[in-house]
């Protein structure tokens, strides 16, 4: 369960480096993935912001029924269709992900047996999230 939602938050980590240019299918994949998604469709019962910038770092906050959210940081990487990442502590993705994104929805399929698919759409992360997580890997150097 655990590692499903490490790369349920990498995946929406990925899907947020550009705020602009979400459809613009003239852009490759890895600029079309940057920006801030919000899950609208996962195979758990969670809700996840995930934030991909084009230095090829993330930020995932994800929530669990009604904790708080919890903020994972690392790294991420698309080559062809194919989105892997690590944690900041190193530890990889419990999966990669098959990305796509059409009409503005950006569908991550992971490369595991379960080939569960999550959902996200492009929406800013909201204060009161970044404000009240709790810090789960720590970026280095950060002061959280």
């Amino acid at each position: 369960m655990k590692n499903i939602l490490y790369t349920i938050c990498a995946v929406l980590l990925l899907a947020s480096c550009n705020e602009k240019g979400g459809d613009d299918t003239n852009l490759p994949l890895e600029k079309r993935v940057c920006g801030e998604w919000h899950s609208t469709s996962l195979p758990i019962d969670a809700d996840i912001y995930l934030s991909l910038s084009e230095d090829a770092s993330f930020e995932l906050y994800q929530q669990i029924g009604e904790s708080l959210y919890r903020l994972y940081r690392g790294e991420w990487n698309i080559e062809n269709d194919i989105l892997s990442g690590k944690y900041n502590d190193g530890e990889p993705w419990a999966s990669s992900y098959h990305v796509e994104i059409v009409d503005g929805v950006l569908t991550l399929t992971s490369y595991n047996d379960a080939a569960e698919e999550s959902a996200f759409r492009k929406e800013a992360i909201p204060a009161e999230v970044r404000d009240n997580c709790v810090v789960e890997v720590k970026s280095v150097g950060s002061a959280l």
